[in-house]
């Protein structure tokens, strides 16, 4: 074998090498399927703007790592990360929710208009998926009117859930359920 014969086939076996040391592509998560959201209906003249602002969340959850409490450490997945940062994918989802119970307004969280007829600002307190598969939320929400003589509601959930934890795609499930379960509980202005 010539020298440049060994230089080819030296490169070819680190090539090998490091493809055999590859890990797998990194998974990016999102909390729904936006396949899942019908098409929105015709909105009638006058409808009303519900506003959502952006979900807060613990600054140590607010993310786009996949995070799972193990006693007092927080471990982060090694191969899946939430595609945005998870406050936003949150906000996102809980946005999706309303906007399929209020099919007669202009739910949004993108709002950049006049004063919208109603703002909706959902805190978390403490949201948290241990290594046993419990995921706890605790929030608090309050929908503020734009006509002042009406009254703002302000309500306050607590939720608990248990599932498998084994995966990545098992604790996004589980996360997924427990935002969902969130939207659930806050009551839209004139919704069911």
């Amino acid at each position: 074998m010539t020298s440049s014969g060994m230089h080819v086939a030296l490169a070819m076996l680190t090539a090998l090498a490091l493809g055999a040391c590859a890990e797998p592509p990194l998974r990016l998560y999102t909390l729904n399927d936006p396949a899942a959201i019908g098409p929105p209906g015709q909105l009638r003249p006058g409808a009303p703007v519900i506003a959502i602002d952006r979900l807060t969340l613990p600054d140590y959850v607010d993310t786009v790592d996949i995070l799972l409490r193990q006693g007092s450490v927080l471990e982060r997945s090694d191969g899946a990360r939430w595609a945005s940062r998870l406050s936003i994918l949150a906000t996102n989802l809980i946005t999706a929710q309303l906007a399929s119970r209020a099919p007669g307004a202009l739910v949004t969280d993108q709002w950049k208009g006049t004063a919208p007829d109603y703002r909706i600002m959902v805190q978390v307190s403490r949201l948290d998926v241990t290594s046993t598969g419990i995921a706890s939320l605790n929030a608090y929400w309050q929908i503020v009117p734009r006509d002042h003589p009406l009254q703002a509601v302000r309500d306050r959930t607590q939720i608990r859930v248990t599932g498998p934890v084994a995966t990545d795609q098992e604790v996004v499930d589980l996360e997924t359920e427990v935002f969902e379960r969130l939207a659930a509980a806050i009551r839209l202005p004139g919704a069911p």
